[in-house]
């Protein structure tokens, strides 16, 4: 008869246990040099130009003045912004028609890329108005954020 209470004899931790606690061992070294070196600026702000509402972050004295501008602007950009999505739809249902008709697609792509030059007129200005409305110190101050360094390679330097 055989004894089935007779178990193998271990070998040792196995390769998986291993792998795992080097991977463990990796990843925390990794969250360590991101605490050491600071974290990146977050994603909103990442790449966000000089659009009314960074300006806001950027100048907060100045929120009720640039939100007065963008009211004034807010129908106008609302209705543009709508054109650019209608002509994009447009221009989708071009490209998935039975039959493809290159002139009609041609002038769904002008129609897109007018709505977008007339959307990005509008937005730019707000923007001037925006930056019109700031002291010349605001805008310095506004310069100076822009060209700080930002994203991925902030984050190995030490100064």
């Amino acid at each position: 008869m055989s004894d089935p209470a007779v178990m193998p004899e271990r070998r040792g931790p196995s390769v998986l246990l291993i792998v795992s606690l080097c991977v463990n061992a990796a990843l925390i070294g990794l969250i360590a040099i991101t605490f050491l070196r600071g974290f990146p600026p977050p994603r909103e702000q990442k790449n966000a130009g000089l659009s009314p509402m960074a300006l806001i972050r950027m100048v907060p004295a100045e929120e009720t003045r640039i939100r007065a501008i963008m009211d004034k602007h807010h129908a106008a950009v609302r209705e543009l912004r709508q054109n650019s999505l209608q002509a994009r739809s447009e221009l989708f249902g071009r490209i998935s028609a039975p039959e493809f008709d290159r002139a009609a697609f041609e002038k769904a792509l002008g129609d897109v890329q007018a709505s977008d030059t007339a959307l990005e007129a509008e937005t730019m200005k707000v923007t001037a108005e925006s930056l019109e409305a700031l002291t010349p110190a605001e805008r310095r101050s506004v310069a100076e954020q822009v060209r700080k360094p930002r994203g991925f390679k902030r984050m190995f330097r030490r100064h």
